[in-house]
This record gives C-alpha cells, sequence and structure tokens, in this order.
C-alpha cells in the first residue's frame, strides 16, 4: 500500500451530532468487526478517544481519471476530547490526486456547513513528514496524529492560528484575525521560507492557500492556470506545512496571480466570498 491522506476536521460540537451530520451528508457504514479499544489501545492518543470507526457508503469524491479510478471513498474514525471533537478522512488510493479541484471544493463545503472550525491535512506514513522541517519537531517533539490533535486542540483553546499546518487550511474567521491579503511563511529560524499564504473570506470561514515566489515567473504562472485536469487542492490541504504567518505583503502582481491561481481550481461557481 503507498501513501494515505488524510483531511482532519475539528468541530466544537458533540461527537454523535458531528457522526449524525456526517451520515447524513455522506452516508456512513459502522465497522462491527472489533471494539473500538482495540484500535488504539497500545497508543499514546493524548486523551482523545476513538468515538466512531467506519467507512463512507460509497464513492464521495469523482475523478478527472475515471478510466483509472472510480472514484474516492474515505474511511473515518472519530475522536473525542472534552468539547472538541475530530474526524479524520483517510484514503490510501491514488485516486486522491486525480480529484478536480472543484469536486474538492464541495466536499469542503460539506464539512464547512457541518459547523467544522478547522481543516487540514497531511499524508500519513510517508517520508516526506519526517523532511518537513525540524520545525515539526519543536511543534510536536515527534510525530504522530495524537499529536497534530493535541496542537489542533491547543489551537481552539488560544482561539488563534498562527501556525498553517497545511498548503490549503480553511478556519473559522474567529479563529484567525487577519484580514484577505498575502501573508509571508516563516520558517523554523524566523526568516522568509519563499512560501506566501493567500487568505480569503469564504462565508464564515478563511480559506488559506500557499503559493510559491515562482508564480512572479511568467511562464510558470501560465503554466499553472492552463493546466486542464486543475487537481491541485487535495494534493495542497495533504501537505503538511507547520509554517508560521508573518507579515503581511503589498505585492498586487504576487497577490492577482494567487488568487487566479485558486480561482481556476475552484471554478466560477465557488470562490463567492464574502
Amino acid at each position: 500500500m503507498g501513501d494515505c491522506y488524510d483531511v482532519v476536521v475539528v468541530f466544537e460540537r458533540p461527537w454523535d451530532e458531528v457522526v449524525d451530520e456526517l451520515d447524513r451528508q455522506f452516508g456512513l457504514v459502522k465497522e462491527t468487526e472489533h471494539d473500538l479499544d482495540y484500535w488504539y489501545e497500545h497508543y499514546d492518543t493524548r486523551g482523545f478517544k476513538l468515538v466512531f470507526k467506519g467507512e463512507t457508503k460509497g464513492i464521495i469524491l469523482k475523478t478527472t481519471k475515471p478510466e483509472w479510478y472510480s472514484g474516492v471513498g474515505f474511511w473515518v474514525e472519530v475522536f473525542s476530547k472534552n468539547e472538541i471533537t475530530i474526524v479524520d478522512f483517510q484514503t490510501c488510493t491514488g485516486g486522491f490526486n486525480f480529484v478536480s479541484g472543484w469536486e474538492f471544493m464541495k466536499f469542503l463545503e460539506k464539512l464547512m456547513d457541518a459547523g467544522a472550525a478547522l481543516i487540514m491535512g497531511y499524508v500519513y506514513g510517508s517520508e516526506w513528514l519526517d523532511e518537513i522541517n525540524e520545525w515539526v519537531d519543536e511543534v510536536f517533539g515527534e510525530w504522530s496524529q495524537f499529536r497534530t490533535y493535541e496542537w489542533l486542540e491547543g489551537v481552539l483553546r488560544k482561539r488563534k492560528l498562527e501556525i498553517l499546518p497545511s498548503g490549503l487550511t480553511v478556519v473559522k474567521k474567529d479563529l484567525l484575525s487577519l484580514e484577505d491579503g498575502l501573508y509571508e511563511l516563516v520558517d523554523e529560524s524566523g526568516g522568509f521560507s519563499g512560501l506566501y499564504a493567500l487568505v480569503m473570506s469564504w462565508n464564515e470561514y478563511r480559506i488559506l492557500f500557499t503559493v510559491g515566489e515562482g508564480l512572479r515567473d511568467d511562464e510558470t504562472f501560465f503554466e499553472l492556470i492552463g493546466e486542464e485536469e486543475r487537481v491541485e487542492l487535495a494534493s495542497d490541504i495533504t501537505t503538511a506545512l507547520f509554517k508560521r504567518i508573518g507579515r503581511r505583503v503589498n505585492d498586487e502582481l504576487l497577490l492577482r496571480r494567487a488568487r487566479e491561481c485558486f480561482k481556476v481550481q475552484v471554478g466560477d461557481e465557488h470562490g463567492k466570498s464574502e
């Protein structure tokens, strides 16, 4: 089996309400072969308790390559701790890399409609996680999914997102006090990382979309917006970054191009922000 792709969704509502809502949105099938305690009895779960394990009933996301992949469904794990519910959607099919931005945005909007507080992701089991930078070790001590959940719990407790966890991140406005615009991302040494976060209002949320310095290059930019399949959003949300959000940048060219890159990913039917 290759890499597994995880979309992690945080809710500030009781887990049973979340499961009921996700069942209405996607259809869930409960796993009954083992008791819930079986799955993580030897793990340090940082106080998070597995309260539901199952899968979506069928295909949730269509792909741009139906001749290769009929679609993408997810295994679903729901964890509860105090007043926080975390839902981990995981798939290990390569079809995830062929989900269009428009299709993936519909999925995210359903999670927003369900009341998600924050949405991020990562590639579970990938060596790339160990190669991001030393800052990940500083954030977590030693990376694990439960340390990630604990870090997310801290964001909710402080009511402030200061570190961008993944290349595409969705967060409720009350957790991010930044205005719409372009911001530098800072590396572990405190210097500019070469990446920017485009912050965009989206109804009651803000979407943070990561772009690089390469957008200044005309050839690179036109190549990006000219791609036919436009399948970047799914891979963006599972690209772990954990970089601090720095100062706002007044760069009209880069801002305009970043917005255009996002727009071509999601299509004209989306992007109606407030």
